[in-house]
């Protein structure tokens, strides 16, 4: 049996990708409303009532984000010079981490390598891990909601190797 496309209901890659961005954005403003209501005496708890299978997987994620966050605040910090490149992937994990609506306390400081192609490496590295993350979990997560935020996170990663990469081509 084939499918026949309607043209007139037929969207473009581009207007697909604008609807998805739109969605992204409701998520994280959500997620940061959400974040701004939270206590600071309870920096492990779920900011908000989230949906009991996705708490522990909103954890991850919030950790493993506030991990990325560390890591290129310490490199800008090591190698300032970076910061137009890095900045946009530095925003956009914070973004990620109030979609969250957890806070998790700022991991253990490790110093960054001083070479800047190195450096740029072990950004490389963190995100290819966190992509890999997200999509196991993406497969934890029951509610579609979640797996949706997740794999545009997942995706939001992925993309940042390549942009790292650039970076040190530049170097």
């Amino acid at each position: 049996m084939s499918a026949k496309i309607d043209q007139a209901t037929a969207i473009t890659r581009r207007q697909l990708l604008r609807r998805c961005a739109g969605t992204t954005l409701a998520v994280s403003a959500v997620g940061a409303l959400t974040a701004c209501g939270s206590t600071a005496g309870t920096p492990l708890a779920p900011t908000a009532d989230l949906p009991a299978d996705g708490d522990l997987v909103y954890l991850d994620v919030a950790t493993s984000e506030r991990n990325l966050i560390a890591r290129y605040t310490e490199t800008l910090a090591a190698h300032p010079q970076l910061a137009p490149g890095l900045q946009p992937l530095l925003q956009q994990h914070e973004e990620h981490l109030a979609a969250t609506g957890v806070q998790v306390p700022d991991p253990p400081t490790l110093a960054p390598p001083s070479d800047i192609r190195s450096a740029l490496g072990a950004l490389r590295q963190a995100e290819l891990t966190a992509a890999v993350e997200r999509r196991a979990s993406c497969q934890r997560a029951s509610e579609p909601e979640l797996v949706r935020t997740l794999t545009f996170i997942a995706a939001s990663e992925a993309s940042h190797i390549a942009v790292l990469k650039s970076i040190g081509e530049d170097r």
